[in-house]
């Protein structure tokens, strides 16, 4: 299931595994201006791909190599052709099919491994430039995209 909300220049695509008409738990990508931030798990890789069809999208970025955050990005590699990038330390981790707990397969599935290319210390769009901060403690290699003329 998707759900969309816009924030300004920001789209929000919350996306989660709907189970008995209930979500399991909600994850969620922002695309502004071409770039996609994170692409949520595998179950809802499908219907996100449709959602961003006719969009402008150039290019994506991987917060970390969590399940719930990268599940889409072999389809969307191959649907749109867009390179993918993540932190150093996230590149092997989703190059390769991770070990998962049985939750964890259940709400968000197995990612299918993908070549993702490393990130920059900036990612330049048309028209915004953000800052690309390591921010550890949730996992090695988690990082976040900082816009400080936008307050983002």
């Amino acid at each position: 299931m998707l759900q969309v909300n816009h924030f300004g220049k920001v789209t929000q695509i919350r996306m989660g595994r709907e189970v008995k008409g209930q979500v399991l738990y909600w994850t969620a990508a922002y695309l502004v201006d071409g770039l996609l931030i994170d692409t949520g798990c595998s179950y809802t890789a499908e219907e996100l791909a449709q959602f961003l069809e006719g969009r402008y999208l150039k290019l994506a970025v991987n917060t970390h190599y969590h399940e719930d955050h990268v599940g889409a990005n072999h389809l969307l590699m191959e649907k749109f052709g867009i390179r993918v990038l993540a932190s150093r330390e996230s590149v092997p981790l989703i190059e390769q099919r991770p070990r998962l707990l049985p939750y964890q397969e259940l709400v968000w599935g197995y990612p299918m491994p993908a070549k993702v290319d490393c990130l920059p210390d900036r990612i330049q769009t048309d028209h915004f430039s953000f800052d690309v901060v390591e921010t550890p403690g949730h996992c090695r290699g988690h990082v976040v995209f900082s816009q400080p003329a936008e307050g983002w």
